[in-house]
C-alpha cells in the first residue's frame, strides 16, 4: 500500500472543501440569494464563497463562507475581497441532514430539500438579525447621548495643546 504525502493530502481536503463550497453555492442560490464566487481550486489562497446580505442597510456587505477543519462556518465580510472579521458561525449541515433523516417518513431526497431550506433561511435569519442589532445599537447610541446632553463645549486654553479644549458636558 502507497503512502500518501502531506501534499496529496491537503490537495485532497481543498478539492473536498471546493466541491462542498460549490454545492452550497448553488443551495444559497437556488434560495435566491447572490453569492460571488471564490473557490479556485488551482488558487493559493483558501476557496470560500460570499454571500451578499438582502438587506444593504448594514455595516457589513455579506458574509464569507468557507471550511474550518471538517464544517463549513460563515463569518461577517465588509466587502467580497476583505478579510472576514467577529466571531464565526458553524453551519452544520451534515448533522441537519442527519437529524432530518432521523425524523419518520423522511427519505434522503426528502432530509435534502429540508437542509436547503434550513440552510438559507439560517442564513437569511443572520442578515436580519444583524440590522436589527445595528438599529438597536444606533438607538441606544442616540438615547445615551441625548441623556447626557449630547453636546460638546470648547474652552480656550494657553499654549499649544488643543486636545484639551474640548470637553463633554455631562
Amino acid at each position: 500500500m502507497r503512502r500518501k504525502s502531506f501534499g496529496e493530502f491537503v490537495n485532497k481536503k481543498k478539492r473536498e472543501c471546493v466541491k462542498q463550497l460549490g454545492i452550497l453555492k448553488q443551495i444559497l442560490e437556488q434560495g435566491g440569494m447572490k453569492v460571488d464566487n471564490f473557490i479556485d481550486a488551482d488558487s493559493d489562497d483558501e476557496p470560500y464563497i460570499f454571500c451578499v446580505s438582502p438587506t444593504k442597510n448594514g455595516s457589513f456587505d455579506g458574509v464569507r463562507i468557507y471550511k474550518i477543519g471538517d464544517q463549513l462556518a460563515f463569518r461577517v465580510q465588509k466587502e467580497n475581497k476583505t478579510h472576514p472579521y467577529g466571531s464565526a458561525y458553524p453551519l452544520p449541515i451534515e448533522e441537519m441532514f442527519n437529524d432530518f433523516l432521523s425524523d419518520e417518513g423522511t427519505d434522503q431526497k426528502k432530509a435534502g430539500k429540508k437542509v436547503i431550506e434550513a440552510v438559507n433561511k439560517e442564513i437569511k435569519r443572520f442578515f436580519e438579525k444583524s440590522l436589527e442589532a445595528e438599529r438597536d445599537e444606533k438607538e441606544r447610541n442616540i438615547e445615551s447621548e441625548e441623556e447626557s446632553g449630547g453636546s460638546v463645549s470648547v474652552r480656550s486654553t494657553s499654549g499649544t495643546d488643543y486636545s484639551a479644549q474640548i470637553y463633554s458636558k455631562s
